[in-house]
């Protein structure tokens, strides 16, 4: 599968062939044009005189060495009735009846039974076949002729009788008025036809980086991914049932643990908060993004990796990024709590919702070994820490565990947890191994320190970096210009005062540090987050940044769905160095600017950029 092209480079050879070959003009033909109404077809071909279509095709292909007939030409039951051989490219006849519909495929196509079965399908339904070879260019196989066509064609040929004329409009009308009805939404494929409407709660993923899996190499389950980009679209469940079940099923094979599945069930939940965004599908696509990234330094980076950790650096990924918000409604526990009570109980006293909210997390933590698990965790920075250092470094994790229920902190150690039980089940079993207390370990730590309110501290933020200011010259410049919200922290003294001062809680802006987190800050336990050093951190927190498409947010006025949508991850080999460079579109441009803005401060790799709307901003580590 190494030598299979990419989505990219058929689009291109497709374009130059009906450019040249069928003599349409290159401005009129696109690829995943946006003025189609609902259909999302690979390439649209037009050609016109005087604004009158005189020519139109539609192009369907695959990158893909293997093509089952059961899965490209299905046949779907809905409510007993049959519709036969439902795929894209038959759909595409009915939407576009005037226009050619053409399948192209690679040379190096299997041309098995199955393959031959596909070939007799689509000439028999007058869907013309492209094969497509680097050297050799497009060849056409097999001739396409319009639906229209078709129909004319067959009346023609037929006996002039009222009933040949039946049977001839019963085959090419009857089926298919059900088959136009019932194929776009219930049961077979949305994502192959129609767009992704913007705020569908249940379309999330990103076309994109689907796409961009198709080119995976080198880590482990790419052929797992490869499986997901090529069946994406031919998939009935929604998003959330998706990524659900991918996850699933890579945990039970490359970790040997079962990932629980609460936090799904909680999203609805959550939703109830009018502020919270999407984070399920959000980690799933984290994960996509990295695991690209992965792959495409993996020999190198893997290697030294398994060396240094004796685990597979995309299963430590894996572990990560599926699992770094996990316990995120933990820290939205008083939001959604509250929100419950007021619309079961409909309860309204401000004093008897503060009386409900009572949840001891400190007492339950420390039955549950917290100590334990955060000196585990504090063991993997790559620096040398002195007594006074570790303690103060516990005393901060352990304060935005039980404190500020930090979601990062719990689901780094509810992940431990979760490694732990699992070694517990086969402890006399002395031939059954997990994948590494090491990598595990390497998981924890960067869901521990992934969230921003973390890695500012670790790497010496003194809280001005989430507002526009110069680095303090001092603790009272920095406690002035402190960007840090408390409008959260309903449990503040400042935070009363300034309620019953008359401001309101969204501009309640205040110092929020105690001593011994500025005297972390201070310290800089992390100076930078290289890639070198901190591969995974590193990449979490990058992907996690750059990932925002299809991250819903319930109903708070003013805010969109999508801070940014991906639009594509380069890789520039040269002679020095590879250089990676993720593009983004955005409409919020200057907030996405300065999101970006903070974690080039932290984040140290000269290799990786991100680029927003082609401004592009290098990973420097410079403050």
């Amino acid at each position: 599968m190494s030598g299979r092209y990419t989505r990219e480079e058929m689009i291109e050879w497709l374009k130059n062939y009906f450019q040249k070959e069928k003599d349409f003009p290159v401005k009129d033909i696109v690829d995943y044009p946006d003025d189609l109404g609902p259909v999302r077809v690979p390439l649209h071909c037009l050609k016109k005189e005087n604004e009158k279509i005189i020519d139109e095709s539609v192009v369907d292909f695959t990158i893909y060495d293997t093509v089952l007939k059961s899965q490209f030409f299905p046949e779907i039951e809905i409510e007993s009735i049959a519709i036969q051989e439902a795929a894209p490219v038959t759909f595409y006849q009915y939407y576009f009846p005037k226009a050619r519909i053409y399948f192209a495929y690679p040379d190096y196509i299997k041309k098995d039974s199955e393959f031959d079965g596909i070939v007799r399908i689509c000439k028999k339904r007058g869907i013309g076949l492209l094969e497509v070879s680097r050297e050799t260019g497009v060849m056409e196989k097999a001739l396409s002729h319009t639906l229209v066509t078709q129909f004319l064609n067959a009346i023609n040929n037929s006996e002039t009788t009222r009933k040949s004329f039946n049977e001839i409009i019963g085959d090419y009308l009857e089926n298919y008025i059900i088959y136009l009805v019932y194929y776009p939404d219930p049961d077979y494929k949305r994502r192959a036809i129609i767009r992704r409407k913007t705020n569908d709660a249940k379309d999330l993923i990103s076309f994109s980086l689907i796409d961009k899996l198709s080119e995976l190499t080198n880590i482990c389950y790419k052929d797992d991914l490869i499986e997901l980009s090529l069946k994406y679209r031919q998939k009935s469940g929604n998003d959330w049932e998706i990524a659900e079940k991918v996850v699933k099923d890579l945990w039970e094979k490359y970790l040997d643990l079962e990932y629980p599945n609460i936090q799904r069930r909680i999203e609805n939940i959550l939703q109830k908060d009018e502020r919270y965004r999407e984070h399920f599908v959000h980690q799933f696509q984290v994960f996509l993004i990295g695991a690209y990234i992965l792959d495409k330094l993996y020999p190198e980076i893997g290697s030294q990796y398994q060396e240094k950790y004796k685990s597979n650096i995309e299963n430590v990924w894996l572990a990560a990024s599926t699992f770094h918000d996990f316990n995120y409604g933990l820290q939205n526990f008083d939001a959604w709590l509250l929100q419950y009570f007021k619309e079961t109980l409909r309860i309204s006293s401000i004093q008897t919702k503060e009386n409900l909210n009572i949840f001891n997390l400190d007492s339950a933590m420390i039955r549950e070994t917290l100590y334990d698990k955060l000196l585990k965790i504090i063991t993997q920075f790559n620096c040398t820490l002195d007594k006074d250092d570790e303690e103060k470094l516990i005393k901060y994790f352990y304060e935005k565990t039980v404190r500020d229920r930090n979601h990062g902190v719990l689901s780094a150690i509810s992940i431990l947890k979760l490694f732990e039980d699992k070694t517990k089940e086969h402890e006399n079993n002395t031939e059954y191994s997990l994948w590494g207390e090491e990598g595990i370990l390497q998981a924890a730590l960067a869901i521990c320190i992934h969230d921003e309110d973390i890695w500012e501290s670790l790497c010496g933020c003194l809280g001005y970096r989430r507002s526009p200011s110069k680095l303090p010259d001092n603790e009272d410049d920095c406690i002035k210009k402190c960007g840090r919200d408390l409008w959260t922290d309903k449990k503040s003294r400042i935070y009363k005062e300034k309620i019953s001062d008359g401001i309101s809680s969204e501009k309640i802006k205040d110092y929020k540090c105690e001593s011994w987190e500025r005297f972390l800050m201070k310290k800089r336990i992390i100076k930078e987050i290289s890639f070198e050093e901190y591969p995974i951190v590193f990449l979490l927190i990058l992907c996690d940044t750059v990932q925002d498409e299809g991250r819903i947010i319930s109903s708070y006025e003013g805010l969109t769905n999508d801070r940014s949508s991906l639009d594509n991850i380069v890789f520039k080999d040269s002679a020095k160095s590879t250089s990676i460079s993720i593009k983004l579109i955005s409409e919020k441009q200057q907030e996405k600017e300065d999101e970006v803005e903070r974690v080039s401060w932290c984040l140290k790799d000269e290799r990786f950029e991100i680029c927003i709307n082609n401004e592009c901003k290098i990973l420097s580590g410079k403050r």
